[in-house]
């Protein structure tokens, strides 16, 4: 490939002998020359020129104006001055304004030329490789300053003094400010207001293990959930002279698995409410028939012995093995009954009800027992509660059962000052629900009996008597009252049940 040096030469001979003294010093040299000024300030604007050579003394113009007005119209090429001996000041203040060199016109000139010309082309090319070079880095810094801030995750380089070395748009604007002012700052002062390090902060982790580390934390400065990961920058020894931070808002997705939680744990609980109703419905079924099928022959047991009873003499030894048949048949009688009341799906006599009611009328029924037996009540019952759809016959006979529960439970202690009871009424935090709550300080449940608490037959109180039947008819009313009821209990200090109903609606 050419060089093309474009000569601007007034003298014929100086022409001849300069192009002669190139064109034999290298044979990719192609020298124009021009005699004319104006035509070569013409020719250097508009054709493709490697190099110009011009004579220090031109008629018209000077070879500094040349430069100049090169200069002006945004030409950048490599610009030799030819000058007579003792004329090397000029020369020099040429190259001030912007001449890359000199040749003096002398004994030397043929030797020196080629040489000043390959050296000015060397420097004009390393002075356009490192323009070039300068532009690449400006342009990648720009592309990297483009990508930094157009990520959407906070990102932050810290010292090893946690000091903000830089930080992107998105770090900025999550604290309302720009990158300039929290530079130089630390990290625990702009990110936790604080005037000392997080006790587990990531980037005191990432210098001392040299290792990346990663966390999730709730920032209450911020009121976000973030994911941190703090990774080191090593220098040249190998020795973690910084850390580089991506924060992620996961605000979001924690809230979705908090809600994930939420309904999993719902699901688990409808599930169990599900197998409960299950094993209801099917013991109902067994219950029915076998209460039938024994009804018949007890009742013939029973009425035999009373006819005997009614045959024999007041002293016939055989009464009193009679009397105790017709005890023992009045107990299977009263069994049966539970078992049909159980077994029996009941018609509502639904009506608009206050809830404290069907408590209060049970609670005149057993406040004498549980005075009896030194049972401290205490009440609290919600004042304008909403209205619920209920029977009131049924809710007192769960009542009923639970305030029986907790008096049993309270006396199986033997505690010389008996036991407290807490009932409470209240309003959901909803206001979908009205809420009650039996509160005793009794012998509480083993956790391994609370899963079968509600089942039919389940019992821990059979040397009382107890055939298992009165929780399950609890939920199974509650169930149809289209609530649900929750218990909880600690193992000799008591137990908690809550029931849950659904207040009126406006359509109903």
């Amino acid at each position: 490939m050419s060089t093309k040096i474009l000569l601007i030469e007034d003298n014929p001979d100086h022409i001849l002998l300069t192009k002669k003294i190139l064109e034999e010093a290298s044979h990719e040299y192609k020298v124009e020359p021009t005699n004319e000024v104006k035509e070569g300030l013409k020719r250097i604007v508009e054709d493709g020129y490697d190099l110009v050579l011009c004579d220090y003394r031109l008629p018209g113009l000077s070879a500094l104006e040349i430069l100049r007005e090169m200069k002006e119209k945004g030409k950048d090429l490599p610009f030799v001055v030819v000058t007579a001996s003792g004329n090397e000041k000029a020369a020099v203040d040429l190259m001030r304004e912007g001449a890359y060199d000199y040749v003096l016109k002398d004994i030397s000139y043929e030797e020196t030329l080629p040489i000043v010309i390959k050296r000015s082309l060397e420097r004009y090319r390393a002075k356009k490789e490192k323009e070039a070079l300068e532009k690449k880095i400006e342009e990648a810094a720009k592309a990297w300053e483009v990508t930094f801030n157009s990520i959407t995750d906070m990102i932050s380089i810290h010292d090893r003094d946690y000091k903000i070395v830089r930080v992107n748009k998105a770090f900025a604007d999550v604290f309302k400010t720009n990158p300039d002012e929290v530079i130089g700052k630390t990290c625990y002062e702009v990110v936790h207001c604080r005037k000392e390090p997080w006790p587990v902060c990531p980037h005191k982790q990432a210098l001392e293990t040299g290792q990346p580390v990663r966390a999730e934390f709730f920032d209450s400065h911020l009121g976000i959930y973030l994911e941190v990961s703090a990774s080191p920058i090593f220098n040249e020894e190998g020795k973690v002279v910084a850390t580089v931070h991506i924060a992620k808002d996961i605000t979001t997705r924690k809230k979705a698995e908090q809600e994930l939680q939420s309904a999993y744990q719902k699901l688990q609980e409808t599930q169990q409410q599900l197998i409960q109703s299950a094993k209801m419905a099917a013991t109902g079924q067994l219950v029915a028939g076998v209460s039938h099928e024994l009804n018949q022959p007890l009742t013939g047991i029973k009425g035999f012995a009373q006819a005997l009873l009614m045959d024999l003499e007041e002293n016939s030894p055989a009464r009193a093995d009679l009397k105790k048949i017709v005890e023992q048949a009045d107990r299977m009688d009263a069994t049966i009954k539970s078992l049909r009341l159980f077994a029996r799906k009941s018609e509502f006599k639904t009506e608009e009800l206050d809830i404290n009611k069907p408590i209060q009328d049970a609670l005149m029924l057993l406040s004498q027992q549980l005075k009896v037996d030194n049972i401290r009540l205490s009440t609290s019952f919600g004042e304008n509660l909403p209205k619920i759809q209920g029977d009131s016959n049924q809710l007192q006979q769960v009542f009923l059962n639970l305030i029986t529960n907790a008096r049993d439970a309270i006396d199986s202690l033997k505690h010389p000052d008996g036991g407290e009871l807490l009932i409470k009424t209240a309003l959901s935090e909803d206001s979908k629900y009205v809420e009650i709550t039996f509160e005793d300080t009794g012998c509480g449940i083993h956790p391994e009996d609370l899963e079968n608490i509600f089942n039919p037959f389940f019992t821990t109180k059979s040397s009382l008597g107890g055939i298992g039947l009165g929780l399950s008819i609890t939920y199974g009313i509650i169930e149809e009252h289209r609530g649900k009821i929750e218990v909880k209990s600690q193992e000799g200090k008591g137990t908690t049940f809550k029931i849950i109903l659904p207040v009126m609606r406006k359509a109903e």
